[in-house]
């Protein structure tokens, strides 16, 4: 052992270790204090800021409904002979959120034409802010006020007043005329809803007031529902404050203002999450206080046992000092051997120390802020999401999910899927099996799942299945699965882009998908076949037998199509008896030969259809990307001109496209 360090920690250690821990206990105070305060004020100011959030993502949401589905094909046929199915959407946009009071849709003059129940049913509401407003456009409203006897039909007088939203949005038709409005109401108790559900990741003991423009709350303690709140300037420019509100308390507040969301302008809300003082700020003075008793005890301790321990802890303090230096270094082996004399070691092994936990400071909050944001998306996701590991036991899944699926949360993890016995993900099963083995994403696959209120009405489902790879490792861990539920819009959107007939992609989904498959084929310097198919004597069919027997054909050769087909390709109906197939890695003529001639086989077979006997077959046309055309209409030409070539020479028969060049010179 060195004498001198030795010498001058036995003499000195007392003395020092007392001053030092001092100063450090100041230091620490202050920093642990202000670091702290930090943090309280952080999550006052987060939860104004969530709630605003919520505030403008809900009215945006639900305005967004209101616009889509004035624009169903059902609900534009405004004075057409779809009662029925206008009361039914209606009445389950009102089921799926049970916020709505009312929700109805009135003609051009302002009468009520639809309405869910009997509320306002056949009234005249043109003098209504909501029906001018939404005659113009989408529209949402500030709060209103009307006696609750109003929304229940009743005529009663002196009935409590009711607090509700109205929305609206124009009905138009196919030259964008506005013929009627879509309108809704929506309780105010929506926004206590929503102000729960940010709580539940709070304080208990912390409160959200919803204030209009003018500062009147129209949230918030009974004791404040009649009141008026003056914002102070400091508080809308940092966020956050301790101010003394009309109830004579100081409170820890956070401010934040509802600023709209996407095309939804806001209302101009504010939002305050307060929480008494006392409260609020008890951690960091039970932090202050338990700093300086503990650097009471400490100093105590050191300034006794100092002189006593001096000699014990030089030598290991020397090795420590090693050590501290080898891991600041990066590698621990390179500490045996390492001398060192003098005072310094203690500079080591501070310096190491602070590194040290400095490092792992910031790597813990970094990671509790990405586990809270993810946790937050996780949980509050209006998707269902399940993750599974190879052998398709269930690592996690959401809340929305297992309520769809009906079950409790800890029953799930670490069960397989097949255990769970729901018939939602038990729907998914064989996707998710495929997902993991090849470790390609599948996406757009539809479940359907029977109301629990209606065994014989189907909840639609879409999903996505993707692969979970550990990193470094090119085989699939697992698989996560996606699921949402189809709705209106969402029905609306596969209407635009399926035969109505067929349930083949149509016209416009085709054009999409090779735009897509083109980009894919180009960067990966592959081709594209187009097959593009017509029915013989396809007239004939429908003049002799009926235009059921010829949709019946049509319905059974889509089937056919997707029979003979990879999974991987396009069946899609252009229109009439006209389909197109897509044909993916095209790499030689003998592939879309193969193809062509294995699709006249199939297509030529006779057809038992409504009792008749049906004979047809296809003249198919074939183009390929990119020896014909580059562009996705382009290809879709070449093909239909050579299927025409094709016909020329008697039915089934099949011919690749040529110019006219080729053709005047073959």
């Amino acid at each position: 052992m060195n004498f001198r360090l030795s010498t001058l920690l036995s003499i000195t250690l007392a003395g020092v270790v007392i001053a030092t821990i001092g100063v450090v206990n100041c230091i620490v105070d202050y920093e642990s204090s202000q670091s702290l305060r930090r943090e309280l004020y952080g999550k006052i100011s987060r939860a104004s800021f969530q709630m605003a959030d919520r505030l403008d993502r809900g009215m945006y949401e639900h305005l967004r409904d209101m616009i889509n589905i004035s624009a169903l094909p059902t609900v534009r046929n405004l004075y057409g002979s779809g009662y029925a199915e206008q009361i039914n959407i209606l009445e389950t946009l009102k089921r799926t959120h049970e916020y709505y009071i009312w929700i109805g849709l009135t003609d051009r003059n302002g009468r009520v034409l639809r309405a869910t129940g009997t509320l306002l049913k056949g009234a005249d509401v043109s003098e209504q802010a909501w029906w001018k407003q939404g005659l113009q456009g989408p529209y949402a409203s500030d709060i209103n006020n009307t006696e609750s006897a109003e929304f229940n039909g009743s005529s009663q007088s002196n009935s409590p007043m009711h607090r509700y939203i109205s929305l609206a949005a124009p009905i138009r038709d196919a030259e964008g005329a506005s013929i009627g409005v879509m309108g809704a109401f929506i309780s105010w108790s929506w926004v206590n809803s929503l102000a729960e559900s940010v709580l539940q990741h709070h304080s208990q003991q912390l409160e959200l007031l919803v204030l209009a423009r003018d500062g009147a709350v129209l949230m918030g303690p009974a004791a404040l529902m009649s009141t008026r709140l003056t914002i102070p300037d400091s508080l809308k420019e940092h966020k956050n404050a301790l101010i003394v509100l009309p109830d004579g308390k100081q409170y820890l507040v956070g401010y934040s203002e509802t600023k709209g969301f996407l095309d939804y302008p806001g209302n101009g809300w504010v939002v305050i999450a307060r929480q008494e003082s006392v409260a609020a700020l008890r951690p960091l003075h039970i932090l202050s206080g338990a700093i300086w008793r503990w650097g009471i005890v400490v100093s105590v301790f050191f300034a006794v046992f100092g002189w006593f321990i001096s000699e014990l802890i030089s030598r290991p303090l020397k090795k420590l000092a090693i050590f501290a230096n080898a891991l600041r270094l990066g590698s621990a082996e390179s500490a045996y051997g390492v001398t060192i004399t003098g005072p310094r070691e203690v500079q080591l092994v501070a310096a190491a120390i602070e590194d040290l936990v400095e490092r792992i400071r910031i790597r813990e909050v970094a990671l509790e802020r990405q586990f809270s944001e993810i946790d937050l998306l996780y949980e509050g996701s209006p998707i269902g999401i399940a993750m599974v590991n190879q052998d398709l036991s269930c690592v996690r899944m959401n809340s929305k999910l297992a309520q769809w699926c009906g079950l409790a949360k800890k029953e799930i993890i670490g069960r397989k899927l097949s255990e769970l016995k729901s018939g939602l993900v038990a729907g998914y099963e064989d996707t998710l099996k495929q997902t993991i083995a090849s470790g390609a994403p599948a996406y757009n696959v539809e479940a359907s799942l029977c109301k629990a209120y209606d065994k014989s009405a189907m909840r639609s489902f879409v999903a996505t299945c993707l692969p979970l790879r550990s990193r470094g490792d090119h085989a699939s861990a697992g698989a996560a699965l996606l699921i949402s539920e189809m709705t209106a819009q969402r029905e609306a959107e596969y209407l635009a882009t399926h035969d109505m007939l067929t349930g083949l992609a149509n016209r416009r989904f085709l054009t999409a998908f090779l735009f897509q498959e083109f980009a894919l084929a180009h960067r990966n310097s592959k081709k594209v076949a187009l097959l593009y198919l017509d029915l013989d004597q396809f007239k004939n069919v429908n003049d002799t037998h009926g235009h059921r027997v010829g949709d019946a054909l049509l319905k059974e050769v889509a089937l056919r199509l997707k029979g003979v087909v990879r999974e991987s390709d396009l069946v899609a109906r252009i229109g009439g008896d006209e389909f197109a197939v897509i044909a993916l890695d095209h790499n030689n003529r003998n592939d879309s030969a193969r193809l062509a001639k294995t699709i006249i086989v199939t297509l030529s077979k006779p057809y038992a259809l409504e009792n008749v006997l049906v004979k047809t077959s296809p003249s198919i046309g074939i183009a390929v990307y990119p020896d014909n055309a580059t562009e996705a209409n382009d290809l879709i030409c070449c093909a239909d001109e050579a299927m025409y070539e094709a016909k020329k020479n008697g039915p089934g028969q099949f011919r690749y496209y040529a110019d006219r060049y080729q053709r005047q010179n073959g």
